[in-house]
């Protein structure tokens, strides 16, 4: 019998020139990591951290603030 994964999921997200991968760790909880994201395959990462309660609404907040930018995309000024 195997032993049980230490790493249960790994999953990746494109944010522009930035990579965010969330790992969700047997002993370390659940984790996520920046990095930049270049064809050279940068291995090591600017930021690492534990998720955390509320860091779901933050990142919506930065989300709509994005989108309301993205909407001016293209207006004259």
């Amino acid at each position: 019998m195997s032993p049980r994964p230490k790493i249960l999921d790994k999953q990746y997200f494109r944010i522009g020139h930035v990579v965010c991968r969330t790992t969700e760790h047997r002993e370390y909880g659940i984790t996520f990591a920046l990095f930049p994201d270049v064809e050279a395959g940068e291995k090591n990462p600017l930021f690492t951290g534990h998720i955390e309660k509320g860091m779901g609404t933050e990142l919506r907040r930065l989300a709509h603030h994005f989108d309301d930018l993205e909407a001016r995309l293209g207006r004259d000024r």
